[in-house]
């Protein structure tokens, strides 16, 4: 294998470089680059959002884990004590009872009402 003159290594390595340079400007690598890119970007905004939902979750004075136990700790005292609005709602069930009432006898006075002005309309004529 004989040597190669000066002349054919320029040339190898222009052709080379050439090449080379046809990759980087290739279109798909570009598109490929720019996908990576934002890629990265939305993988570093997500790792933000769950930092503070992680913050928001396991905040130690308001946090949805200490209002959940909170909210079971009250549930319970209330079941010990036998009080589970049971009087809230008798007293709203008795309040609609007379509310029905009420509402019937207004409904009856007004067609005894309407009765007699009807009965004294036809009479006096």
């Amino acid at each position: 294998m004989p040597d190669k003159t000066n002349a054919e290594l320029v040339k190898e390595l222009i052709t080379a470089f050439t090449e080379l340079k046809k990759k980087f400007e290739d279109p798909d690598r570009i598109y490929l680059e720019q996908s990576i890119k934002q890629l990265i970007e939305n993988q570093n905004e997500m790792k933000g959002n769950i930092s503070s939902i992680k913050k928001e979750i396991l905040n130690p004075y308001n946090g949805v884990i200490v209002e959940t136990i909170k909210n079971t700790e009250f549930r319970k005292k209330m079941e010990e004590k036998g009080d589970l609005g049971i009087d809230l709602l008798t007293e709203h069930k008795e309040v609609m009872k007379w509310k029905a009432g009420i509402t019937k006898a207004i409904w009856l006075m007004i067609t005894t009402v309407l009765g007699i002005v009807a009965f004294l309309v036809t009479n006096s004529m």
